[in-house]
């Protein structure tokens, strides 16, 4: 990716600008820019670093749209899972799910054996234009025998066996969402991190862009657009009422916890106390438990995790898996964020069942749209009819979308080992083979660039901290080629040292000198950085 250049975005006009670098943001700047749209994008924080951070790093198929009898939205569930396992394939691997059946009409083997024939024929064509490796089977029931086998722990009143399915595992899902980015910065897009949407540029009745303020520097800029589209996840409410509108936007506090407990290779369901359905899920040989949420609604601002909502969620984790006997000691962290929610049976908050395009020229606000997501999976294909709905209001013929067949940067299986060996040899650096196979597993065909960093620089081939595979050429590369500008942005979602538990002492001061030497900070600026990472998982 380019460096963030805000002094280009305030001397250029575009067709489009988006606010909001999440996975819906992200995918909608990539659509449009390479369909030939003009386009720029702001987030406020660090891409990514909000929802599209907190999810259980998988690609469902839409089994449980089927339970709802929503044919169109399980068919789009699949159709895009298709589509991820096309563009990404190095970063998505096939995991088997499992939950029990029970004696009831909801839960019982006929409603399931029903809900699976409908699957097969919606996704008959789920493995067509898919690497081999990632074709899925088909889901089937299992024996009660079978079912207790593989679920030791699972509920056994009423148990009459167990359904199996499959549905990708993002592997490295923070590397997925920077492809993305990388792909919208290589179709031409001009991305910004720590630039935050504060006011509309108004011409009459029309939205001509937006006013930016750099949180690094505390500048204020405008960018000129034709059309914003207001794609800032758990912001777009108050960006949505800076441009008019009157309307609500309800948000509930979604989470997953990250645990020390070593989980088998197979995702677990089963119902929480409410009824609403919790899983297991193995991440990078962790438990990954979820998806929890609040019991209300929440403000924007309420993105922090209390004691008490932690009790309270073990306490549903542990009704749903029984044997688990989970206690907070074993979380080492809590995936949180802030979802669109709607008001459910008894008022009750409950997760938006379907995205929205909100045009907003009925506020007075022509040339804004604010778009509401509620699916990492469905996000590319929500961002295509966002840029066919830009270009009817910009009357502009653009050429077929390609974002569902064409490889993303770094998300494509080739020989990346071989390619980081040879590279290796030709600059004349021994380099150990896990450090190899750790780099081309989180940056595949980058992290020969990478290797490169540490020609004239041997000191990053070491490793951040005993027992860390993560080197120090990796928080360079984070800076210099994905934006990075906050020690938080290195250790949680570029490298991925953080993404289990917060790292070590040795680990968090290693990277922030090397982060200090790249970017200019001063001892007091490191000890904040620090200290902002330590946040992230207090509780």
């Amino acid at each position: 990716m380019r460096p963030r250049n805000l002094a280009h975005l305030a001397a250029s006009d575009y067709d489009l600008l988006v606010v909001g670098g999440g996975i819906h943001g992200l995918t909608i700047a990539y659509g449009a820019a390479s369909r030939g749209l003009r386009t720029a994008l702001v987030e406020a924080a660090d891409y990514g670093s909000g929802i599209s951070f907190n999810h259980q790093r998988t690609a469902h198929g839409g089994l449980r749209s089927l339970q709802s009898a929503r044919l169109d939205r399980a068919r789009e569930a699949i159709y895009e899972r298709r589509a991820l396992a096309r563009i990404a394939p190095w970063l998505l691997r096939p995991l088997p799910f499992i939950v029990g059946t029970y004696s009831s009409v909801w839960r019982g083997r006929t409603a399931l054996r029903a809900a699976f024939r409908i699957d097969r024929w919606l996704g008959r064509h789920r493995n067509d234009g898919v690497e081999p490796e990632l074709h899925l089977p088909a889901p089937r029931l299992i024996s009660k025998a079978a079912a207790l086998k593989l679920f030791p722990g699972i509920r056994q009143e009423g148990l009459t066996g167990a359904a199996q399915w499959y549905d990708y595992q993002m592997v490295e899902a923070d590397r997925l969402t920077f492809a993305f980015a990388a792909a919208a910065d290589r179709a031409g897009a001009d991305l910004a991190n720590y630039a935050e949407a504060v006011a509309p540029i108004r011409e009459g009745t029309r939205i001509a862009g937006m006013q930016v303020t750099d949180r690094l520097s505390g500048a204020t800029f405008p960018i000129r657009a034709r059309m914003t589209v207001n794609a800032a996840g758990a912001r777009a409410g108050q960006l949505a009422a800076l441009l008019g509108a009157k309307r609500a936007f309800p948000l509930l506090k979604a989470a997953n916890l990250v645990t020390s407990r070593h989980a088998k290779d197979i995702a677990l369901a089963a119902p929480g106390p409410g009824g609403r359905m919790l899983t297991l899920v193995p991440w990078q040989g962790r438990a990954l438990i979820g998806t929890l949420q609040s019991p209300g609604f929440v403000q924007p601002e309420a993105s922090g995790v209390t004691s008490s909502e932690l009790e309270g969620w073990l306490r549903e984790v542990n009704d749903a898996f029984p044997t688990l006997a989970l206690t907070r000691s074993e979380v080492t962290l809590v995936h949180r964020g802030l979802v669109p929610a709607v008001a459910g049976r008894e008022g009750r908050a409950e997760l938006q069942p379907a995205p929205q395009i909100l045009d907003h020229a009925a506020d007075n606000a022509e040339g804004a749209v604010t778009v509401v997501g509620v699916k990492y999976t469905t996000a590319r294909g929500l961002a295509e009819r966002v840029v066919d709905a830009i270009a009817r209001r910009l009357h502009r013929r653009l050429p077929q979308s390609r974002t569902a067949t064409t490889v993303l940067p770094g998300a494509g299986i080739a020989d990346h080992e071989a390619l980081a060996i040879e590279t290796g040899r030709t600059l004349g650096l021994e380099v150990p083979l896990p450090t190899i196979r750790h780099l081309i597993t989180k940056y595949g065909e980058a992290a020969a660039a990478i290797l490169r960093l540490t020609r004239d620089r041997p000191d990053l081939r070491d490793a951040v901290a005993p027992g860390s595979q993560t080197i120090g050429a990796e928080i360079v590369h984070a800076i210099w080629s994905e934006q990075a500008v906050r020690l938080s942005d290195i250790v949680i979602r570029r490298t991925g040292l953080g993404a289990l538990e917060c790292p070590s002492e040795t680990a968090l001061a290693t990277c922030a000198r090397t982060a200090a030497t790249e970017l200019g900070w001063d001892e007091a600026r490191r000890e904040a950085e620090i200290a902002g990472v330590r946040e992230v998982y207090r509780v």
